[in-house]
């Protein structure tokens, strides 16, 4: 670190506006009455205002008398930072700091304040998902859900919003009265104040920060920051931040980590330039650089194995993909002298940082360096790209942050145009010594193999890590070089399972028992992360937390606990091909969110209103007038709640019986990766689909495709992972093939299965239809044959009709619509169910893309039933199978 005043500036950011949770939770009630706490809130007039600062400056006191590193120091203005930054009036520049940083990261908030009694009390997080907005449906932009207050975790209760009737909420009268239609004000409250909840989080904060004090109070000033974002993210993220606005949708937590982030990055700019303090107030020169780095290559190096101990090597070069992601951006931080604050984002192979504007070259430099190991380690395959933006104060305002968003995103795919171009020297052409001319490793085919060996040193090593993440609970990152890895080995008996000596770190995997034999270790330059998924209640209180920073990392990751075979080992891909039900297939899903760029670029914009964001709304050429406010707090905001839908609940959900033979190979970011027996995984898209929509809050611009492809146990794996991601594209496109050349369409929606892409509205009539197939091959399986055979047919047809007559896609299946098919399933149907009308009318509505009751017009399939037929109907035969069917 190259100064440890960063630590205090980062501390002061994220507790600066920690008294909004403990006034609201009448914690330190003795502040409001104390002249010493009162003057960190008075005005220029010495009138009491934002007195919950009081209650930040009462914390900072009780807090300082825990950790030694607060308590001893010499400097003891970070409280004067964190509490007084309201009053405008600081005399010192690190005051000046959080002032501004505060200032920038709450741009995000639209016009529309009002008070009222107890407000503050009374609101609930309004869900940013269900704001989001890629059409031009704005005339109403009112919201209907809000987020319970309860602390972080993986119950559906924390996870998912809810309805204002479930959390027994009421519609705000507006205090102004300058609305005409009531509609357009759905400022919804709590019928009495939510002080009870708010005092369980702040209870549960401290009892956590409290009982790490009792373990470690010579705790470090970095770990200490390190370990309470870490707490806060626990206690306050579903807290809103501003509760007086019409749109209370960023939360306390995220507030708090984006300004430490703007505070540490002003600080170090103007501590280091030229102008050095005088131009603090400055809106216009670029003092930030919005970082993005992207590892690409990285979904192929995990696939890139036959099925040759397969299973154990898939979750270990999963495991290792997400461990060098998180590595990296720390290994660039620690170059450039960053404090973790900096981090707005790191999931899925991607990570965003928010740095001062003088830290472009060390940022470089490191990268180069990790490029360097990428390339000795994995010969190329994968490769880290950086893409770097200038942000200026006046890029904070509201929505400016998507023109940084946009332009990191182009200088990102530059980068990936000239791969290790700093690493093109003579010896990069040199032939590897290690190549074997005879033989290839039997796990990936590469040539790197040493002449006695059948598998090369890698997926060796590869397949070890899958062994012995078995029983991790956390993971230990140690930096520095060999002697202290030894260090750690000898006194906890541990076992380095990696080691990246270009980058200087050492990595254990720790089960929760072996917590206990390193919490006696201090003086050590490292981080402990737990896995969400194995924490059931408190985080320090529940584990003897090691004396160095602690972090909660969701990790979606392959359960090893389940599908054990007679003779004690773990399934492999063969054994969930022939567990599976009907036809042994092993089935491979993939899903990922639709648009996402588009939803952060342009999802981010609603209307803008008169009268101060309280009157009607203004329209341009009779439409809405949209305003950008795509803020720093808001796209972290979104993309903390996506990883942790995917890398934190999604794998929750094959808990469950019906998913026993599903394995998370990958989950995080934005998308997944899961393997298993081909008949549970129809039902998992379907749920993780329904879950996605109810965690966005049914908002239509949000939704989540997905395609499923089905294969011999036997077959490569990374093979099938391709034709899985084919089988996803399909689902993507499948509504742009319906539509005219006129129509420009964002929505994808879909999904694909036994390939045969659908809309996501019709899964409900396919489904029906596999229902009604069941009850019917109990006892034959003439119908289901009569409509494969049809099907076929019809299939036939339209890629002649294509052909042959010049026709669209979209034009053969219509004019197929009234082709002999649908005459002859109708007298196929009198003639197998004879006079039981009730049945030929079900068949009829649902093969005939007629509704299901005719005086419902919503129950119409989107597309025609024959263009999608064929799924259902080969769903229904391969279920019925014979054990061993092909």
């Amino acid at each position: 670190m190259k100064d440890e005043k960063v630590h205090r500036i980062v501390l002061s950011g994220l507790l600066h506006d920690i008294g909004k949770l403990l006034e609201r939770a009448e914690v330190f009630p003795e502040a409001r009455s104390d002249p010493h706490y009162l003057s960190f809130c008075k005005d220029s007039n010495g009138h009491p205002t934002h007195l919950h600062a009081a209650h930040t400056a009462a914390f900072c006191d009780w807090l300082e008398q825990r950790f030694d590193c607060l308590r001893n120091a010499s400097d003891k203005g970070w409280k004067m930072w964190c509490s007084a930054h309201h009053r405008n009036d600081e005399s010192g520049f690190e005051s000046t700091v959080i002032r501004i940083a505060d200032r920038l990261s709450s741009s995000e908030r639209e016009t529309g304040e009002y008070y009222k009694r107890e407000i503050h009390k009374k609101t609930l997080l309004e869900p940013v998902l269900e704001r989001v907005c890629l059409q031009e449906n704005t005339e109403n932009m009112a919201t209907h859900h809000r987020i319970a207050l309860c602390a972080q975790s993986l119950e559906p209760d924390a996870v998912f919003p809810k309805g204002a009737a479930e959390l027994q909420l009421f519609r705000s009268e507006n205090p102004e009265a300058r609305f005409e239609d009531p509609a357009q004000w759905n400022h919804l409250l709590a019928k009495q104040p939510l002080t009870e909840a708010y005092r369980s989080l702040a209870d549960g904060l401290m009892n956590e920060i409290e009982t790490l004090a009792k373990q470690h109070p010579d705790l470090g000033l970095a770990d200490l920051t390190a370990t309470l974002t870490t707490l806060l993210e626990r206690y306050t993220v579903n807290v809103p931040s501003a509760t007086n606005l019409r749109h209370p949708d960023i939360s306390l937590f995220d507030h708090l980590r984006t300004t430490a982030a703007i505070a540490q990055g002003l600080y170090l700019y103007q501590s280091e330039s030229d102008l050095q303090k005088l131009d603090i107030e400055s809106k216009a020169d670029p003092k930030w650089l919005l970082v993005c780095g992207d590892f690409s290559g990285i979904q192929k190096f995990i696939y890139n194995l036959t099925n040759k101990g397969a299973a154990k090597g898939l979750r270990g070069r999963s495991f290792y993909v997400q461990m060098f992601c998180r590595i990296a951006c720390d290994f660039i931080l620690r170059q450039a002298g960053l404090n973790r604050a900096a981090v707005l984002y790191n999931s899925g192979g991607k990570f965003y940082l928010l740095v001062p504007a003088t830290s472009r070259k060390p940022i470089l430099e490191a990268a180069a360096r990790i490029n360097g190991w990428l390339l000795a380690e994995f010969y190329g395959s994968v490769f880290l790209g950086i893409g770097m933006t200038p942000v200026t104060g006046d890029m904070f305002e509201q929505g400016k942050m998507s023109t940084a968003w946009k332009q990191v995103a182009e200088a990102l795919e530059k980068d990936r145009l000239t791969r290790f171009k700093s690493h093109l020297n003579p010896a990069f052409f040199e032939p590897d010594t290690g190549f074997n001319p005879v033989k290839s490793c039997e796990v990936c085919g590469s040539r790197i193999l040493e002449m006695k060996s059948d598998i090369c040193g890698t997926c060796q090593r590869l397949e070890n890590i899958g062994s012995w993440i078995k029983t991790m609970d956390a993971v230990f990152l140690v930096w520095g070089d060999g002697a202290e890895s030894k260090r750690i080995e000898e006194a906890a008996n541990l076992k380095t399972f990696l080691r990246i000596e270009p980058l200087g770190v050492s990595v254990f995997l720790i089960s929760e028992e072996k917590l206990a034999d390193i919490a006696h270790i201090r003086n050590l330059d490292a981080e402990c992360l737990v896995l969400a998924n194995t924490l059931k209640n408190r985080l320090i209180t529940s584990i003897s937390a090691p004396a160095c920073a602690l972090s909660l990392m969701a990790l979606g990751k392959w359960n090893s606990d389940r599908n054990i075979g007679p003779d004690g080992d773990e399934w492999d891909f063969e054994d969930y091909a022939k567990n599976a039900i009907g036809i042994q297939r092993l089935g491979i899903l993939r899903m990922d969110v639709d648009n996402l760029g588009s939803v952060f670029i342009d999802g981010l914009r609603w209307p803008e209103r008169s009268q101060n964001g309280w009157g009607n709304i203004i329209l341009e050429n009779g439409k809405p007038k949209l305003k950008t406010m795509a803020s720093i707090s808001r796209m972290a905001t979104l993309s903390r709640q996506l990883h942790w839908f995917f890398a934190g609940y999604v794998p929750t959900l094959l808990d469950q019986d019906r998913f026993n033979r599903c394995q998370i190979v990958y989950a995080g970011g934005d998308d997944l990766f899961v393997i298993g027996s081909w008949d549970q995984l129809p039902s998992l898209a379907e749920t993780i689909r329904e879950d996605f929509r109810r965690f966005c809050c049914y908002n239509p611009d949000m939704s989540i495709s997905g395609g499923i492809s089905l294969h011999d146990g036997k077959f490569p794996i990374y093979k099938g992972a391709q034709m899985a991601g084919e089988a996803e594209h399909q689902a993507k496109t499948v509504r742009n093939h319906w539509r005219s050349d006129e129509q420009n369409g964002i929505r994808k929606d879909g999904f694909c299965f036994l390939e045969t892409p659908i809309v996501w509205e019709d899964w409900d009539a396919a489904r029906t239809i596999h229902v009604l197939l069941e009850e019917e091959v109990r006892g034959d399986r003439g119908w289901l044959s009569y409509l494969m055979q049809m099907t076929a047919a019809n299939q036939m047809w339209v890629e002649r009709t294509i052909q042959t007559n010049g026709k669209s896609w979209v034009q053969a299946w219509q004019e197929l619509a009234y082709q002999s098919w649908r005459w002859r399933t109708a007298y196929q149907l009198r003639r197998r169910f004879g006079k039981d009308e009730k049945k030929i009318q079900t068949w009829a509505n649902v093969l005939f893309n007629d509704r299901y009751d005719h005086h419902d017009p919503e129950k119409e399939t989107t597309l025609p039933v024959y263009s999608w037929l064929s799924l259902p109907l080969r769903w229904t035969d391969y279920l019925h199978r014979t054990k061993g069917g092909k």
